[in-house]
């Protein structure tokens, strides 16, 4: 009998000197497990090439003045153009660069309701062309009069000399809203939630919400005094979409 009490004082020496204190588990206390299942159930996004001028020919002119339209629709051949959904996604940006330029073309957003620059899912190109600053307004001088901008009658803006040549579009649009589908591990009874405004708890461990951000939820399962969470990161990447188009651009001086 000795002989055990000493080996048991023993144990629990070597354990207090290698830093091992075992202590009991509250039931009371959450436990956090990362172990939830979560995906993106709405429609995934996509985005076609625009309508240029309200035509599908692929193919642009110096200093012309056309319309890049980013919304849903389709070609005459019937094939997608634009966003595919543009009620739940916005252009956020958009870059135009032909390959004999080493600068951007200026991009201009006319808008009789929001003001300048606003931004939405059509925008005015001038290809070929970088638009010098108006010192008061800080806005860009369109190579012709729009709607919104600075204009001097007496300007003298132009293009440089290029041949043909193709420029690359790039876009990306954000979503204005998911919907994620998380699967919580399945407990006997209780009620899971999520920290997200005005969710109701429920029975079942399937959960969906909306979000209009990337952010960080935790799913909480509750079965009297005990709790069990679990934390997932809803990533930015699941908000954006992306596009990439080269485009013909004919000479300058032609028609």
């Amino acid at each position: 009998m000795k002989r055990i009490i000493l080996l048991l004082a023993l144990a629990l020496s070597i354990g207090l000197l290698s830093g091992c204190i075992f202590t009991p588990v509250d039931p009371d206390q959450p436990i956090v497990v990362d172990v939830a299942v979560f995906r993106v159930i709405s429609a995934a996004g996509a985005i076609h090439r625009p309508l240029v001028t309200s035509s599908d020919d692929w193919y642009v002119q110096p200093g012309n003045m056309e319309t890049l339209d980013f919304s849903s629709g389709r070609d005459q051949y019937g094939d997608p153009i634009g966003l595919l959904d543009d009620d739940r996604w916005i252009i956020q940006t958009l870059n135009v660069r032909c390959d004999q330029k080493y600068q951007d073309d200026t991009l201009f957003w006319p808008s009789l309701n929001k003001p300048i620059p606003y931004r939405d899912n059509s925008c005015v190109w001038f290809p070929g062309y970088t638009a010098p600053i108006e010192t008061i307004s800080t806005l860009p001088y369109p190579l012709y009069s729009l709607e919104g901008y600075p204009w001097d009658t007496c300007q003298t803006n132009s293009i440089p000399v290029m041949t043909s040549q193709m420029a690359t579009i790039l876009a990306s649009a954000r979503a204005e809203w998911i919907e994620i589908e998380i699967t919580a591990p399945d407990r006997s009874g209780g009620g899971y939630t999520l920290d997200v405004p005005g969710y109701t708890s429920t029975s079942s461990n399937v959960l969906t919400t909306r979000l209009s951000s990337p952010k960080t939820i935790t799913i909480t399962w509750t079965k009297g005094s005990v709790t069990e969470t679990w934390t997932i990161e809803v990533p930015v990447d699941w908000f954006w979409i992306n596009g990439k188009w080269r485009i013909p651009v004919g000479p300058t001086g032609t028609c």
